[in-house]
């Protein structure tokens, strides 16, 4: 137990303290703002990947994941072989593993953000924020998970069985993951003048969303705008009060015309043909080649950390290579429709 609590303590202050040192350094630069928010938000990036991986390497070390997993047992209710108690006993430690370090991240870098960005929004704010992000993306990873237990569970696991499931759960997960903004970000309709006016630039863009929603931006200083929604006739545009107090109509409209140009040119269902394509081979190599040596010699570390590898490689360099490639693809889009003049 109180190596436990150490742990918890562990990683709720060491991130705090030691992201607030990085801030306060950045913070005191003699650069441009936007170079230290740059700067900022790169480490921010690298520790959102390296503090999960290392939080859970060190909650399998110390043996949390499995205690827990002991205390609960293997009995309960079971739904297509999985035991349902001790599932969403593995889920919510780790999501707890995990989620402690990435708020402690986001709560020493904020004051310096804060501070750079003159803005008011409280910690409160940015915490719930990042718990929303994480809950979200617990949520699938639930989804994705006992859907892959239940259909190996009543179908199998040959390879053509498991690319196929893998195939399912990530277009759905990519097709449905747009409409979870509309369910959890704060938001308002956006109504009156500013409703017309987004309407207006919309429609001249040959779109006609079914919402318009304003998010808050006033107090983060943020000029922001996003389009959610893969069904055509089901979507929802997204824009900070900041941006529409801050742009002319031009280049309201551009930035517009780039959200969809992702549409547009169909980026998402891009990026699911990727991750299909990185973690298919990856299923096609270790039904072909098996890790059971590794994970023989050295149990999970020998499967978690072969596959985080891969997950960085994917994520940085052939993920990060193709949202460049649609940012120009999306700016090109927005300079057709709306001119090159407003870009």
């Amino acid at each position: 137990m109180l190596a436990a609590v150490a742990f918890v303590l562990v990683l709720a202050i060491g991130p705090f303290l030691g992201f607030r040192a990085y801030a306060r350094r950045v913070e005191a630069m003699d650069e441009p703002i936007e170079d230290r928010l740059h700067r900022l938000n790169r480490v921010q990036q690298v520790g959102g990947f390296g503090l999960p991986v290392v939080a859970i390497l060190a909650g399998y070390s110390l043996g949390l994941i499995d205690r827990a997993a002991t205390a609960v047992g293997t009995g309960g209710v079971e739904l297509f072989g999985i035991a349902l108690l001790e599932f969403g006993t593995l889920i919510v430690v780790t999501f707890g593993i995990v989620t402690v370090p990435i708020v402690s991240m986001a709560l020493g870098t904020y004051p310096t953000v804060r501070s750079l960005r003159e803005t008011s929004a409280s910690m409160w704010r940015v915490a719930k924020g990042v718990l929303t992000v994480m809950a979200v993306a617990v949520g699938s990873a639930i989804i994705g998970v006992g859907g892959f237990l239940a259909v190996i569970s009543v179908v199998g696991s040959s390879t053509p069985v498991l690319v196929a499931t893998l195939g399912a759960i990530v277009f759905a997960s990519f097709g449905l993951s747009p409409y979870l903004i509309v369910i959890v970000r704060d938001r308002v309709p956006l109504e009156g003048q500013r409703r017309e006016r987004v309407e207006r630039l919309c429609t001249e863009l040959g779109y006609r969303p079914r919402g318009l929603f304003l998010l808050e931006g006033e107090s983060t200083k943020t000029a922001n705008a996003l389009v959610a929604g893969t069904v055509p006739g089901l979507r929802y545009v997204f824009l900070t009060d900041y941006l529409l107090a801050e742009c002319d109509d031009d280049e309201l409209r551009a930035i517009l015309a780039h959200e969809f140009g992702h549409v547009a040119g169909r980026h998402l269902w891009q990026r699911g043909l990727l991750t299909v394509a990185v973690f298919g081979a990856w299923i096609l190599g270790v039904q072909r080649f098996g890790l059971g040596g590794l994970e023989e010699r050295f149990g999970f570390v020998g499967f978690f950390v072969p596959f985080m590898a891969l997950y960085a490689v994917y994520h940085v360099v052939l993920l990060g290579g193709l949202a460049r490639w649609q940012e120009f693809r999306a700016d090109a889009y927005a300079a057709r429709e709306a001119g090159r003049e407003a870009i």
